[in-house]
């Protein structure tokens, strides 16, 4: 009984710690001191030399389709125009099968990003690399064609794919991605037995 009573008001100086550690008269006096002593906040200044970011992402055209670009790459994007992305199987000279994704959009000189790809029931971050800067910028991924990560690619659902800062693709429903990637896993010739 005597260890439960000096328990007891455990949580009432546990909350009133947490309460007070708040509570702090000479962090006000700072920020009014720094800041002119009006009681404003400090002003938002602008740096010269640097382009402003751009807020809004890029917007997916919506006459853009899946196309099979040739027999190992389709291309989803206008037609007549640069696709926004592609999806390629390539070969080493061993026979390794990997496969090619390429996402043009914005991109800043030297950058890294994980390309999330959502769809088929699965969820995917695949890493790309900035390769050409610019607004007609391009991303290039090679992923052994093995990868478990490229299943989401396979069912033929629609797949929605996001590069922070380049925008989201909504993929229409279709099975040539799928297709691809079970025609690519095939022909690697590297693959154990």
């Amino acid at each position: 009984m005597t260890v439960l009573r000096s328990l007891a008001p455990l949580p009432f100086v546990l909350a009133t710690a947490v309460a007070l550690t708040g509570c702090s008269q000479s962090q006000g006096r700072q920020l009014a001191q720094n800041s002119g002593g009006d009681g404003a906040y400090p002003a938002r200044l602008t740096l010269d030399g640097g382009a402003l970011p751009v807020d809004t992402a890029p917007i997916q055209p919506a006459d853009a389709i899946w196309e099979a670009a040739a027999p190992d790459r389709i291309a989803f994007g206008v037609p007549g125009r640069q696709p926004l992305l592609t999806i390629a199987c390539t070969h080493d000279a061993a026979g390794a099968a990997s496969v090619q994704i390429v996402r043009t959009t914005r991109a800043e000189d030297g950058a890294k990003a994980l390309f999330a790809v959502i769809g088929n029931g699965r969820i995917a971050r695949l890493p790309l690399d900035a390769v050409r800067s610019g607004e007609a910028g391009r991303w290039e991924a090679s992923l052994p064609a093995a990868d478990l990560r490229l299943d989401v690619l396979r069912g033929g659902q629609s797949i929605e794919a996001t590069l922070p800062g380049g925008g989201t693709l909504k993929l229409p429903a279709s099975r040539e991605p799928g297709q691809l990637l079970t025609a690519c896993r095939a022909s690697d010739s590297a693959r154990p037995a």
